[in-house]
């Protein structure tokens, strides 16, 4: 009995093991390719492979070697999230470092819009009480969220292009506290010499 499961056992790892490493390789070699989704799948498949064929096989120990894998890939996969949330924060500080004229080039008007009907600044997706008109640019990173119209003084977000009540083009037009218009300073005006 105990000479036929290991045949057994010895046949199906004879199978599962060159899967696994045909895998192995394709994940350290070939995973950013332009075939991808093939090589994930087939990394899969490997990995069902051994857990279904091979591992309830192994000799009186096949349940550690599921909680060991699960460990490891519990590590793996909590390591690859946290470094990515470090590398989207690293990102975001660099982002608000910026000046205003430049993360405004960047960000494209559609996903300027999205982010604001959401209620957050465009600029660094933090949470900006919109419906308070006292309220032009974002306090937490300082990109200006509403200016006035050049034309008519409407108030009016800053990412619109064209003005809601009078159909006038937006200019760069910064938002004042007196309420008048005024007009972009012409470049080099506030330069330090």
């Amino acid at each position: 009995m105990r000479s036929s499961e290991l045949r057994v056992f010895l046949f199906r790892l004879a199978i599962t093991l060159p899967l696994l490493g045909v895998a192995g390789w394709l994940f350290a070699k070939k995973r950013k390719s332009t075939w991808w989704p093939f090589v994930w799948g087939f990394i899969f498949f490997a990995l069902f492979a051994f857990f279904v064929e091979l591992v309830p096989y192994l000799p009186d120990y096949g349940g550690y070697v599921r909680y060991i894998v699960g460990i490891l890939v519990t590590v793996l996969l909590g390591r690859y999230a946290i470094l990515a949330l470090n590398r989207y924060l690293e990102k975001q500080k660099l982002q608000e470092s910026l000046p205003e004229e430049q993360r405004r080039e960047e960000l494209s008007y559609d996903v300027a819009l999205e982010r604001l009907s959401k209620n957050v600044c465009p600029g660094c997706e933090r949470p900006v009480d919109l419906k308070n008109t006292e309220i032009d640019f974002c306090p937490h990173c300082g990109i200006g969220l509403f200016d006035h119209c050049g034309s008519c003084n409407t108030r009016k977000s800053a990412f619109s292009r064209f003005c809601h009540s009078c159909g006038t083009a937006a200019g760069k037009v910064l938002p004042r506290l007196d309420g008048a218009p005024a007009a972009q300073p012409a470049s080099g005006a506030n330069e330090v010499r």
